[in-house]
Protein backbone atom coordinates (compact mmCIF):
# COMPACT_ATOMS: atom_id res chain seq x y z
CA UNK A 1 0.00 0.00 0.00
CA UNK A 2 2.84 2.75 0.67
CA UNK A 3 4.09 1.90 -3.12
CA UNK A 4 0.86 2.89 -4.83
CA UNK A 5 0.32 6.06 -1.72
CA UNK A 6 4.29 7.18 -3.21
CA UNK A 7 3.16 6.54 -6.90
CA UNK A 8 0.32 8.98 -6.72
CA UNK A 9 2.15 11.40 -4.74
CA UNK A 10 4.91 11.76 -7.59
CA UNK A 11 2.01 11.59 -10.16
CA UNK A 12 0.09 14.21 -8.12
CA UNK A 13 3.34 16.45 -7.94
CA UNK A 14 4.29 15.86 -11.77
CA UNK A 15 1.15 17.86 -12.43
CA UNK A 16 1.50 20.45 -9.54
CA UNK A 17 -1.43 19.00 -7.64
CA UNK A 18 -1.79 18.69 -3.91
CA UNK A 19 -3.48 15.35 -2.30
CA UNK A 20 -6.22 16.22 0.10
CA UNK A 21 -7.44 12.89 0.72
CA UNK A 22 -6.35 9.33 -0.10
CA UNK A 23 -7.82 6.51 0.91
CA UNK A 24 -6.97 2.80 -0.86
CA UNK A 25 -9.26 0.19 0.07
CA UNK A 26 -8.71 -3.27 -1.05
CA UNK A 27 -8.85 -3.10 -4.73
CA UNK A 28 -9.76 0.20 -5.27
CA UNK A 29 -7.76 3.75 -4.65
CA UNK A 30 -9.65 7.41 -4.29
CA UNK A 31 -7.80 10.43 -3.70
CA UNK A 32 -9.34 14.03 -3.56
CA UNK A 33 -6.80 16.15 -5.33
CA UNK A 34 -6.62 20.33 -5.59
CA UNK A 35 -4.01 22.70 -7.77
CA UNK A 36 -2.83 25.85 -5.32
CA UNK A 37 -2.39 28.69 -8.25
CA UNK A 38 -5.98 27.48 -10.36
CA UNK A 39 -8.47 25.44 -11.05
CA UNK A 40 -8.56 21.37 -11.35
CA UNK A 41 -9.33 20.23 -14.86
CA UNK A 42 -10.87 17.09 -15.89
CA UNK A 43 -7.80 16.86 -17.98
CA UNK A 44 -5.96 17.08 -14.64
CA UNK A 45 -7.80 13.58 -13.27
CA UNK A 46 -7.20 12.34 -16.48
CA UNK A 47 -3.31 12.81 -16.85
CA UNK A 48 -3.36 12.08 -12.81
CA UNK A 49 -5.16 8.37 -14.03
CA UNK A 50 -2.72 7.98 -16.89
CA UNK A 51 0.56 8.68 -14.80
CA UNK A 52 -0.80 6.60 -11.95
CA UNK A 53 -1.75 3.27 -14.36
CA UNK A 54 1.32 3.67 -16.17
CA UNK A 55 3.64 3.57 -12.78
CA UNK A 56 1.17 0.78 -11.57
CA UNK A 57 2.10 -1.29 -14.81
CA UNK A 58 5.78 -0.87 -13.76
CA UNK A 59 5.39 -2.84 -10.88
CA UNK A 60 2.96 -5.20 -12.43
CA UNK A 61 -0.27 -4.00 -10.84
CA UNK A 62 -2.12 -2.33 -13.72
CA UNK A 63 -5.25 -4.62 -13.19
CA UNK A 64 -5.56 -4.48 -9.71
CA UNK A 65 -6.72 -1.12 -8.96
CA UNK A 66 -9.54 1.13 -9.72
CA UNK A 67 -8.54 4.62 -9.74
CA UNK A 68 -10.57 7.19 -9.02
CA UNK A 69 -9.89 11.25 -8.73
CA UNK A 70 -11.84 13.81 -7.35
CA UNK A 71 -11.52 17.64 -7.39
CA UNK A 72 -12.09 18.97 -3.69
CA UNK A 73 -16.02 20.40 -4.80
CA UNK A 74 -17.39 24.04 -4.12
CA UNK A 75 -18.54 23.23 -0.45
CA UNK A 76 -15.65 21.05 1.00
CA UNK A 77 -15.33 21.08 4.61
CA UNK A 78 -12.09 21.71 5.71
CA UNK A 79 -10.23 18.59 7.29
CA UNK A 80 -7.43 20.28 9.12
CA UNK A 81 -5.00 22.91 9.54
CA UNK A 82 -3.23 22.22 6.66
CA UNK A 83 -6.02 22.69 4.57
CA UNK A 84 -6.76 25.92 6.64
CA UNK A 85 -3.32 27.38 4.75
CA UNK A 86 -3.53 25.30 1.47
CA UNK A 87 -7.44 26.89 0.56
CA UNK A 88 -5.86 30.38 2.15
CA UNK A 89 -7.81 33.54 0.15
CA UNK A 90 -11.14 31.39 -0.62
CA UNK A 91 -14.13 32.54 0.43
CA UNK A 92 -15.26 30.20 3.50
CA UNK A 93 -18.35 30.08 5.63
CA UNK A 94 -17.21 29.21 9.70
CA UNK A 95 -19.01 28.12 12.76
CA UNK A 96 -17.31 28.57 16.03
CA UNK A 97 -18.02 28.88 19.49
CA UNK A 98 -17.82 32.27 21.33
CA UNK A 99 -19.33 32.42 24.86
CA UNK A 100 -20.91 28.98 24.47
CA UNK A 101 -22.64 30.46 21.55
CA UNK A 102 -22.36 28.86 17.82
CA UNK A 103 -22.14 31.32 15.39
CA UNK A 104 -21.77 31.15 11.90
CA UNK A 105 -20.27 33.70 9.26
CA UNK A 106 -18.90 33.89 5.92
CA UNK A 107 -15.32 35.19 4.86
CA UNK A 108 -12.18 35.52 3.23
CA UNK A 109 -9.62 32.48 5.01
CA UNK A 110 -6.64 33.56 5.46
CA UNK A 111 -5.26 31.19 7.20
CA UNK A 112 -3.49 29.79 10.47
CA UNK A 113 -1.69 32.18 12.33
CA UNK A 114 -0.25 30.42 15.39
CA UNK A 115 -2.82 28.80 17.09
CA UNK A 116 -5.52 31.05 15.40
CA UNK A 117 -7.28 30.77 11.90
CA UNK A 118 -7.45 34.37 10.65
CA UNK A 119 -11.18 35.55 8.48
CA UNK A 120 -11.14 38.52 6.62
CA UNK A 121 -15.26 39.60 7.43
CA UNK A 122 -17.21 42.41 6.96
CA UNK A 123 -16.23 43.41 10.29
CA UNK A 124 -12.67 43.42 9.89
CA UNK A 125 -10.19 40.51 10.96
CA UNK A 126 -11.12 38.14 12.85
CA UNK A 127 -8.48 35.89 14.87
CA UNK A 128 -10.25 33.07 16.36
CA UNK A 129 -8.62 30.04 18.05
CA UNK A 130 -8.35 26.94 15.96
CA UNK A 131 -10.02 24.53 18.79
CA UNK A 132 -13.08 27.15 18.76
CA UNK A 133 -13.74 26.35 15.39
CA UNK A 134 -16.64 24.14 14.88
CA UNK A 135 -16.51 24.12 10.89
CA UNK A 136 -14.97 25.58 7.83
CA UNK A 137 -16.04 25.11 4.27
CA UNK A 138 -15.65 26.55 0.87
CA UNK A 139 -18.81 29.02 0.51
CA UNK A 140 -20.41 28.31 -2.69
CA UNK A 141 -22.01 31.40 -3.13
CA UNK A 142 -18.57 32.83 -4.00
CA UNK A 143 -18.72 30.47 -7.74
CA UNK A 144 -22.04 31.75 -8.30
CA UNK A 145 -21.09 35.44 -7.64
CA UNK A 146 -17.90 34.70 -10.25
CA UNK A 147 -20.69 32.67 -12.77
CA UNK A 148 -22.77 35.42 -12.94
CA UNK A 149 -19.97 37.80 -13.42
CA UNK A 150 -19.64 39.05 -9.93
CA UNK A 151 -16.58 38.53 -7.33
CA UNK A 152 -17.01 38.95 -3.57
CA UNK A 153 -14.28 41.27 -1.76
Amino acid sequence: MEKIEEIVKKSAEILGLIILDMRIMGEEMEATLYRRNGGLTVDDLENATRLIKDDLARIGLEEGYSINLYSPGLDRVLKNRSELDIFSGKIVKFSYVLDDVVKTETGMLKGNEGENVAFDTEEGLKLLPFANLRKVALFEGEFKDRKKGRVRK
